[in-house]
């Protein structure tokens, strides 16, 4: 099996939950866009601030995972819509061959050592990883559901919402992406009404009118 039996492409960017262990031996993960270089190379493109890049650089690796859950991409990228407000433990395992957990609510599993760390600007650094081991579940063709997709955007633009809410340099950006989010609901409603897609939207939506409140 190959990375791109999984669906990826030289060049484009897959959106995928990367988990790590922190300096204290607790996992965590995060949504992060990974990007094929080719079969045996992965690169990410962090913001230097993310805990994420803390860890892999500690640990000089990680694991990405791959999932058809929108409620784990959801948890992985807002941790205070957890019952104890971070992801459960019980939710990783031991990844086979790196010094990091895995989802094991995962689809597919690859397991990445770190080889190179280079700045792009003063705000981000890209990450290039080597592929150390593939794991992947046997499943049936999956239908798509375009609910999918719209949430994922909708909760990527809902960490970009939080994290410029309060600058007020970028309340222009901050409504352009509060309306994406808006056209993203519609389709929600119209394709997967009482789902797990409306749920996480209902959710979502609480959240961003905390922030506009503050």
């Amino acid at each position: 099996m190959k990375l791109s039996d999984l669906g990826f492409s030289k060049g484009v960017v897959a959106e995928t939950i990367v988990s790590t262990y922190g300096l204290d031996g607790k996992p965590s993960a995060a949504p992060m866009g990974v990007t094929l270089i080719d079969d045996e190379h992965l690169a990410i493109d962090f913001f230097n601030s993310s805990t994420t890049l803390a860890n892999a650089k500690a640990k000089r690796c990680a694991v990405v995972n791959l999932t058809g859950s929108i409620e784990v991409y959801y948890r992985s990228a807002f941790k205070e819509a957890n019952p104890e407000g971070a992801l459960a433990q019980e939710w990783f395992e031991k990844a086979i061959v790196v010094n990091a957990p895995k989802l094991r609510l995962a689809d597919a599993v690859i397991e990445v050592s770190l080889y190179h760390l280079e700045a792009l600007d003063k705000e981000k650094s890209r990450a290039l990883f080597k592929v150390r081991s593939l794991q992947a579940s046997k499943g049936y063709p999956q239908a798509y559901c375009r609910a999918f997709s719209a949430t994922l955007e909708a909760i990527i633009d809902a960490t970009r919402v939080r994290a410029l809410a309060s600058d007020g340099k970028q309340q222009k950006r901050v409504s352009e992406l509060l309306k994406l989010i808006e056209n993203f609901d519609d389709v929600i409603t119209r394709t997967a009404p009482n789902s797990s897609y409306s749920s996480v939207m209902v959710d979502l939506r609480k959240r961003i009118a905390s922030w506009e409140q503050k």
